[in-house]
């Protein structure tokens, strides 16, 4: 009796590869029908909060938040304040520049520490943080960043009784923004180039989309030519016909890019 063939099983990818993510991309081009809206909500909410964006990068990476100060001193974004009082005394050593506690606060410039050798790729871009908010909270700060759930209690819908901060509600954006970042993990990234960008921001609605209905999500790709249908209207209910109606997340990171607002690496 003839032994039956054994059949590979083939594993359907639960995601698209680096270089899949980078194609789409590259080849992205966006409706021109919805150019207006996507400048406009880059100029009215994501470029005027991109101070408040980058402290809470800060913050995730442990380390202080800049300031506005920080910049037009000229100091590099890997200066750490200093909460120490200093003097202003140069008679000890004429290369030793303290800066006066108020109404300011910075480290000697030659003064450094493992921290300013931190380079940005290490930390969540701010842009990343400001697609999530409009994705999760259409840009209200006001709402968890972990689901859009308001934060004058704990978060309901799933991940559900957060943030941990050992206080009781109302929490600020900033510190619930903070523990949603790192419960997934964010902070733990070495890497920030596009793929890595691309996917999790996908990650943060699933990736439903590509696995089981094989279209790109809209969460990523709406109001370009790389999404066209199909829509979870509701946990777990996908609609082919559906339409989304909300600006992909990708979409407008490659506007801003066209902009030169910003420049994210491939690889």
């Amino acid at each position: 009796m003839k032994k039956k063939k054994s059949v590979a099983k083939i594993i359907k990818p639960s995601q698209p590869t680096d270089l899949e993510y980078i194609k789409l991309f590259n080849d992205c081009v966006i409706d021109k029908d919805f150019l207006g809206a996507i400048d406009k909500t880059i100029d009215d909410q994501i470029n005027p909060n991109k101070s408040k964006y980058t402290d809470i990068s800060d913050l995730v990476a442990g380390r202080n938040p800049s300031t506005t100060a920080n910049s037009f001193y000229g100091f590099a974004p890997g200066f750490a304040l200093n909460t120490r009082p200093l003097t202003m005394n140069f008679s000890n050593d004429p290369f030793s520049f303290p800066i006066n506690k108020s109404p300011f606060q910075f480290k000697n410039p030659f003064e450094t520490s493992i921290n300013d050798f931190i380079v940005a790729g290490n930390q969540i871009p701010w842009y990343f943080i400001a697609c999530a908010h409009y994705l999760e909270c259409s840009f209200s700060f006001k709402k968890h960043l972990h689901n859009g759930d308001p934060l004058t209690n704990y978060t309901v819908k799933v991940p559900a009784n957060r943030p941990k901060v050992g206080h009781p509600p109302p929490f600020t954006f900033e510190e619930s923004a903070v523990d949603a970042l790192k419960l997934m993990k964010f902070n733990e990234i070495s890497n920030w180039n596009l793929p890595t960008v691309l996917r999790k921001l996908e990650a943060y609605n699933g990736f439903g989309y590509f696995k089981y209905h094989q279209i790109n999500s809209p969460y990523l790709w709406s109001y370009s030519n790389q999404y066209s249908k199909g829509k979870y209207v509701s946990d777990g209910k996908f609609d082919s016909k559906a339409v989304s109606k909300q600006m992909g997340a990708a979409v407008i990171l490659k506007r801003m890019e066209e902009r030169t607002l910003i420049s994210i690496p491939r690889h």
